[in-house]
Formats: C-alpha cells, structure tokens, sequence
C-alpha cells in the first residue's frame, strides 16, 4: 500500500513540475516584438503632436499608448506605429507610453492579451514655442537611383518622411523613411510621392523633432530634360477643383479618372503652355485620383502624372429624410411657417445655416431643422466609410450559423428601395450624429482601417417583423445553412439556455434604429484585404456576439465609437448609438416605413426628379405636384 502511494505522490509531482515548467516556457512565447529604432517625437507648428515608433516583427499586433498631459489620462489603440495627438494645453508635462499587445491563446487554449516586453517612453514638457529645430529647407533633386534630397537647418538628426495627397487632418503628417545626421540623401523615387525632412535633437529614450518642412515633390529621372508635367490641383471653393500642369510637345493631353478598375478619359486638350481642367464639384468625402498623360504622335503616353485627393465634405445636394413631420419656413430660425413636410420625405440640402436646411418641397423653397433630418452618409460622409446595406437584398440576421425561416437571405419590409441606380445603398442617419460619425472614420484611417457600415436607419415595420417572425420559431430546433440539426432549439442557440432573451438582439417595439440614431457596422483595412476578424459575424444574434467576449479589433471598433460620444448595446459588439445626441434634442419619433430617393434633386447641372427605385426621369414629359415637365436625355429639366 506505502508502495502505490509513494508511485501515486511521484507521479503528482512529476506531474504538477510538468505543468509549471509548460507555464514558464510558454509565459514570454509569442509576445510581439519591435524592430530596431526610436520613439520619434514630432512637435508641429499647430500644437500637435505626432509618434512614430518602429512596428513589430513578430505576429500581427494592436499599439497601446497610454497618454498623460495635465488633467488628460487617456490610452489609445491604433493598428499602425503612428499617432497624432491634438488638443494638449501648453505648459504641461506630456508623457507617453507606447507597447505592443496582441491575442495569444494560453496553455490550455485559453484567449489571452500579450503586450510586448519593450515599451518605448518619452516625457517632455509642451512649452507656447516648441524648443525643438524649425522646419529646414528642403530642395529635391533626380539623382542616380533615385531623388537627392539636401536641406539647410539645425539639429543632430534629421528624418526623411514620406507624404501624399491622401493625408487627413486626423492622419500623422508621413511615413518615416531614414534617419541621417548628414545634410543630404538619396531615396528611391515613387511616382506620385512627396517628401519631406525634419530636424532633431537626441533625448533621453526618445528623438525630439521639429515642425516637417514643405514637401517636395519626388523627382523622376526617367523624364525628358524640362519635360516634367509638374501636375497639381486646387480647390477653388468648397468640393470644386482644377488640375493645372505644365504644357510639353505632345499631341494632346488626356485627362483621366480612376473609376475603382481603370483609368477613364474624361477630355483630350490641345497642348499650351499653361494647362488647367476643372473637375468639377465632387462627391462630399470623395477620395479620387487623376492623371494627366501627355500622348506622342503614335497615340502612346510619352509620360504621365497622377494626384490623389479628398474632397472636403459638406451637405450641399444631399439628400436628407425629415424623423419627423417638420415645417418648412422662409427663413432659418423659423420665421415664416410656408408648409409642412411629412417625416420621411426625400429632400434635397440646397444651404446651410446653423441647424437649418435649406430645402425644395413640391414648388415650396424654404428651410428646415436640419438636426432632426437623416442625411445619406454616402453622399455625406463619402468614402471615409464603406457601405454592404446587406437587409436591402441579403439579410445576415441569424443565429449562430442557424438561419431564421423569412427572415435570413431575405430583403426585410421597408428595405425595398434602399439599393440605388448605381448599384449603391441609402444609409440615413441623423445629421448631427453623422458629423460625429465622420471624426471616428477619420479616426480609423489614421490606423489604415475604414469603418465599413452594414446598417443605419431601420424601419420600425421591419424591427416588428424580425421580431415577430423570430419569436415564433424559437422552440423550433435549430438548423445549419445544409438542414442538420444543432442539438438544441434557437432559443437555446441564441440565449445561451435562458442568460439572455431575444430581446437582447431585437427590439420588440422601437429601437434606436428606428429613430435614426443608431448604426451596425464593423472594420474593414484600407488597402481592400478585408474585413478585421470579429469574435463572431455581424448580425449573428447569440450570446457569442455579447461585448465581454470582444477581441482585440471588437475594442478597436469600440475606441474609435466611444471617442466621439457614441454608446454601445452590451449584446452586440457592431451596435453603436448616439444617445447624447437624442437627449439633447429630445428626439421621441421614428418612422414606421422606409425610405427611398423619390423626389426632387439638384446639382450644378439644375434639377432632376428621381423615382423611389433611384432612376432619373430621362427624355420624357411628366405632370408633377400639379405641373408639367420635360426632361432631357441627361434627366435635367428647366
């Protein structure tokens, strides 16, 4: 017996040494790690303040800045070694703390964070005039193998930055490329590209640089000798630009557009010495590339240029949906009662002056309240996000993988005219929580990321009929997509056995949805590889979407929402809602039915009438609110 016990006891041990040595080995394993570098502290001549640190090499990871500067103690997440910090008081201690955190999965499997052993550090005190070297002046040069770059100034070191057109006001000014401590240096030349130089002093854990001097344009050595088309572009009022070049020996310039697949020729020019294209009003936060080819005799491109640019965004000719029966005055501020417009109503946004729109109802011209109209986010927002509206011809609702029978792949009641001619989507949301909407995009792309957005505005007729439709299946066993079985009904499925109800999911009466205020939406990267991997599908109604399950991009989502005032649902990580914007409009309404873009439109070509399936009345005479009309072959009318 003493025998079988001692074997007993040395098998424990043996065991339990077994268990502790696996803890140890795998504690440090996969915890990211950064690549050679520096903390680089950018002070601009604006008060803010950029970071640059040097990325992991090891598996992918999420950078955690903690941020202190006098009453401020925040800790931000992005997904690229880059920040830019705004807003912080003068004459405070700034410090920073930037690491490394990433998902791992423990011994057992176990979901856990790791932060990296490193962290990068700096503390410095914001002084009125930044104690750091002034802008040096650059000047660019084709050289072998690329563009010589020399600049003038002082400091101990000096960063070589890369910019472009595509920099938001919410995005680090660059990408940092060398580090030198000479006055000149060569970098391989990248058509399109600008570059730009800081100086610096050396610090103690950290560089501290200087405001980023003018960019300079990349040169191309490949050029003719004085053939370069030095193309730029300028925005001449709000979303209006012209290109402007310089003219060569050619048969024409062709100026084109990226439509998302090729280059489309929008004009051929005759060359001239100075050469300019109005583009035109563009799409509000549209993001568009031109180039300018300037074509020999034998109808090939002798040489080419290209400029990226971001719209400004405004309301002007969106199209907004009153909440709420509204009336319509003659002057903002509501003087002057002339009608009332029913809530629902597609209008066109003619002006806008403080909360007031100034809109077209039947052959009324009057102004609204612009803070309870739900304004398109594509023709707002623009391509700051994406939009798959995917209740208007595919629904995703279901639960766990189990299809709800007329509701999952089906169009939900009221989404009947939400898909558009161009084969777009209406996402209607209210106004003033779409300006807020655009700062947590703006956000996400500073991170390389984009807010991709799968629902806003929901007819109550369709939040009844997804209710009701699912309430009656619940006791029904759940099914996978192929007809088998689960082992367990939908309710057990969706509530984790009782935890949670289906009122976790959907609302039975009225959600915020309905009032506009509400979105579902989830992360997508930039560079068009895909969505970020969530701890479930978007739309799955379970218990395996609850908040206390997010992983590390589900709290990424979150940051950027939360940072502008948005709140969440506990139930699903993709729910965000502006509830501060409610209360503080005492916003109580909502739409039963859906809407669609029947209605009057304007642009600078005049007006249009387009049906509630989004087509424009082309070539035809048609009788309107009592008047009649005819229509060109471009859909304009006098």
């Amino acid at each position: 017996m003493q025998r079988l016990i001692r074997a007993w006891t040395a098998a424990g041990i043996a065991l339990l040494a077994l268990l502790l040595a696996a803890f140890f080995l795998t504690r440090g394993s996969g915890r990211p790690r950064f690549e050679e570098g520096d903390l680089l502290v950018c002070l601009n001549g604006d008060g803010a303040v950029e970071l640059y640190w040097p990325q992991t090499s090891t598996p992918p990871a999420l950078y955690e800045t903690e941020i202190s500067c006098g009453e401020t103690r925040e800790t931000r997440r992005s997904a690229v070694p880059a920040l830019k910090l705004s807003g912080l008081p003068a004459g405070e201690e700034l410090t920073v703390r930037v690491r490394a955190v990433a998902d791992r999965k423990g011994l057992f499997g176990k979901p856990r964070h790791v932060t990296s052993w490193k962290s990068f550090r700096a503390k410095l005190v914001l002084p009125e005039a930044p104690e750091a070297p002034e802008a040096p002046e650059v000047t660019a040069l084709p050289g072998d193998g690329g563009t010589l770059l020399r600049w003038t100034g002082e400091g101990e070191v000096f960063q070589v930055f890369r910019t472009g057109d595509t920099v938001t006001p919410a995005t680090p000014g660059g990408v940092p490329l060398a580090l030198t401590g000479e006055g000149e240096l060569t970098v391989p030349s990248e058509e399109g590209a600008r570059l730009t130089v800081r100086a610096g002093w050396k610090r103690r854990g950290f560089l501290l640089f200087g405001p980023a001097a003018s960019p300079a344009r990349a040169g191309d050595p490949n050029l003719p000798s004085g053939g370069r088309l030095n193309l730029t572009y300028q925005e001449t009022s709000p979303r209006v630009f012209a290109l402007e070049w310089e003219g060569t020996q050619c048969l024409y310039f062709a100026v084109q557009r990226w439509d998302g697949g090729d280059w489309e020729t929008l004009v051929r020019l005759p060359p001239e010495e100075h050469m300019r294209y109005d583009a035109g009003r563009l799409g509000s936060g549209s993001y568009n590339r031109f180039r300018v080819a300037a074509v020999n005799q034998n109808g090939e491109q002798d040489q080419a240029e290209e400029v990226s640019l971001w719209a400004s965004v405004s309301p002007l000719y969106g199209t907004v949906w009153p909440i709420q029966d509204l009336t319509l005055y003659e002057d903002p501020g509501g003087q002057g009662r002339l009608a009332s417009v029913p809530g629902g109503t597609a209008l066109c946004v003619l002006a806008e002056a403080g909360d007031w729109f100034r809109v077209r109802h039947g052959e009324e011209y009057g102004w609204v309240d612009s803070r309870f109209c739900m304004i398109n986010l594509p023709e707002y927002v623009g391509d700051y996000c994406s939009y798959d509206i995917t209740n208007s011809y595919d629904s995703l609702f279901a639960v766990h993988g189990s299809p709800i029978r007329e509701v999952t792949h089906q169009v939900l009641p009221g989404y009947e005219d939400v898909r558009t001619e161009d084969g777009g989507f209406l996402a209607p949301y209210l106004y003033p929580c779409a300006k807020k909407l655009l700062t947590a995009a703006q956000a996400a792309q500073a991170d390389g990321l984009r807010l991709k957005i799968y629902e806003a505005f929901r007819p109550q007729r369709a939040t009844r009929f997804s209710y009701d439709t699912t309430e009656k299946q619940l006791r029904d066993p759940a099914l996978r997509e192929n007809g088998d079985r689960v082992g367990m009904t939908l309710s057990g499925l969706m509530t984790d056995n009782g935890r949670f109800n289906l009122g976790s999911f959907l609302a039975r009466t009225i959600s915020s949805h309905n009032r506009g205020i509400a979105l579902d939406l989830t992360l997508e990267k930039l560079d068009g590889s895909g969505e970020l991997e969530m701890q479930s599908v978007i739309h799955d109604l379970s218990w395996y979407s609850e908040t206390y399950l997010n992983n590390l991009n589900a709290k990424l989502l979150e940051g950027y929402m939360t940072g502008v005032g948005m709140t969440g649902l506990s139930s699903e990580w993709w729910h965000f809602q502006d509830d501060a914007t409610r209360k503080a409009i005492g916003l109580n309404s909502s739409l039963y039915e859906g809407v669609s873009l029947q209605g009057w439109t304007q642009d600078d070509g005049g007006w249009r009438y387009r049906t509630a399936g989004g087509e424009y009345l082309r070539s035809t005479t048609r009788t309107i609110d009592g008047k009649t009309y005819t229509f060109d072959a471009k859909g304009y009318t006098e």
